[in-house]
C-alpha cells in the first residue's frame, strides 16, 4: 500500500510540473470581534488541464478563539483539505472568466464531516502570470462540515466573497 500511495504521489508531482500550466496561490482571511476571533490560511495547487478545465487540491488551516456562555475561552485549530474541479464556462473580454467549482470539504482536525457543493465565480488574470479569482456563495450538501448540521444548503452572501490569488508558472 505504501509503494501505491508513493507512485501515485510521484506521478502527481510529474503532471504538475511537466509543463507550464501549473499555478499555485490561495488565500487568507480573519474575522475579529469583541469575543471572537478566527483565522484562515488556505494554499492551493493546481492544473489547468485545457481552456474549460482546471483540477486544484488545496488545505486549509484555521485557528479560532471563542466565548463561550461561561465566558470561558474555547480554542480550536481546523484543518481540512479542499479538492475541486473548475469548469471555466466563458470569457468576458480577455482578461475576465466565469467559472463554476465543484468543491469538496473534506475535515480532518477540529472541524470533522465533509461537503460537496458548486461554487461560482469570476477570474481576473492581472498579468500572464497573476490571476485573481472571487467566489460567491455556494449550494451543495454538507454532512457536519458547516455548522454540524446534515442537509443541503444555499448560502448566497455577495457582501464578502472568498478572493483567491493564484501564480502561474
Amino acid at each position: 500500500m505504501k509503494k501505491l500511495f508513493l507512485v501515485l504521489a510521484l506521478a502527481f508531482v510529474g503532471i504538475f510540473t511537466a509543463n507550464a500550466q501549473t499555478w499555485i496561490g490561495g488565500g487568507v482571511g480573519a474575522k475579529i470581534y469583541q469575543d471572537y476571533t478566527h483565522f484562515t490560511i488556505s494554499p492551493e495547487v493546481g492544473y489547468n488541464i485545457n481552456n474549460h478545465w482546471t483540477v486544484a487540491l488545496g488545505a486549509s488551516y484555521g485557528f479560532t478563539q471563542d466565548k463561550d456562555l461561561l465566558g470561558e475561552t474555547v480554542t480550536t485549530n481546523e484543518l481540512s483539505l479542499e479538492p475541486y474541479v473548475r469548469y471555466i464556462g466563458g470569457t468576458i473580454g480577455k482578461k475576465f472568466s466565469l467559472f463554476m467549482d465543484l468543491t469538496g470539504d473534506f475535515g480532518l482536525i477540529d472541524k470533522t464531516g465533509y461537503a460537496v457543493s458548486l461554487r461560482p465565480g469570476i477570474a481576473w488574470a492581472a498579468t500572464e502570470k497573476f490571476t485573481a479569482a472571487f467566489r460567491f456563495g455556494f449550494a451543495g450538501y454538507d454532512h457536519g462540515f458547516y455548522g454540524g448540521h446534515n442537509g443541503f444548503f444555499l448560502n448566497c452572501e455577495m457582501v464578502a466573497p472568498e478572493i483567491r490569488l493564484y501564480y502561474s508558472f
